[in-house]
């Protein structure tokens, strides 16, 4: 476990230096804007729910808020992930874009982790909630093919602890202005990362037995509508599964989750 916690921290320095060399080189290679960066922002509304076999009970109805000021993002920003690559992001965190480039994005991001349901903090739930950071290295290979590696971390060591999330996504043209995002991945986490981010453990289970390693895998499709210039739309309905010895202590325990919300994007030209 030691060695394998070593290796990632490792291969997120590699990342870190590698965002700096490709940052460097952009500088030198783009000419300067003078021009001052524009606040934009993005409002919507969604319903969402983390179990659909249970949707009478987990479904919320929840605002979606995006704030962006030259490379600061608060939540999905002014939108433009969302419609350039699909990402529909609605977790209020703060983050800064290092790179962001038509074709590759690399991010810091900093949020509220409820550690009791594994989500962003949410003021209707009630839980432990620790302080959680994020690098997100969004890759897209060409017009229809994307990877994305993200690494988070708890920062107040409440239990969530380092967990890295490795995925592919294919991007299909339906209609004009719209596409349906086909995604699979796969998840990495240490021993006390799977012991808090599942509640399903029996009293008298021994956690010794919960390991580090890839314990999920995960595939989900998205639908999304643009509708005019300021308005869009997205469905989204998404898979995860127990893999490796994480199925072997509880079984398969296959979850669907799902949202569908609607989009203002405000952006000044």
């Amino acid at each position: 476990m030691l060695k394998i916690t070593k290796f990632v921290w490792l291969l997120g320095l590699v990342i870190f230096q590698k965002t700096l060399l490709a940052q460097s080189h952009s500088d030198s290679a783009e000419p300067v804007s003078t021009s001052s960066p524009a606040f934009n922002y993005t409002l919507g509304v969604r319903l969402k729910s983390n179990d659909i076999s249970s949707w009478s009970q987990a479904a919320r109805i929840r605002p979606i808020v995006g704030l962006s000021y030259g490379k600061w993002r608060v939540g999905i920003g002014d939108g433009q992930s969302w419609q350039s690559v699909g990402q529909y992001g609605t977790e209020p965190t703060l983050s800064y874009q290092f790179i962001e480039k038509n074709n590759l994005t690399v991010g810091l991001s900093m949020r509220v982790h409820n550690t009791h349901t594994g989500e962003s903090f949410d003021v209707f739930e009630s839980g432990e909630k620790t302080l959680r950071s994020r690098v997100l290295v969004h890759q897209k290979i060409n017009r229809r093919w994307n990877i994305e590696v993200d690494w988070t971390q708890d920062l107040l060591h409440k239990g969530d602890s380092t967990a890295v999330n490795l995925g592919v996504s294919y991007v299909w043209p339906v209609f004009q202005k719209s596409e349906l995002i086909i995604n699979a991945g796969t998840a990495w986490g240490t021993a006390d990362h799977w012991r808090n981010a599942d509640q399903q453990w029996g009293p008298n289970f021994d956690m010794r037995q919960v390991k580090t390693g890839f314990e999920k895998v995960k595939a989900g499709v998205t639908f999304k509508q643009l509708m005019s210039k300021e308005w869009a739309w997205y469905a989204s309905m998404g898979i995860s599964q127990n893999a490796f010895e994480l199925k072997k202590l509880q079984g398969s325990r296959e979850i669907t989750s799902g949202q569908i919300g609607i989009l203002y994007f405000h952006k000044r030209s």
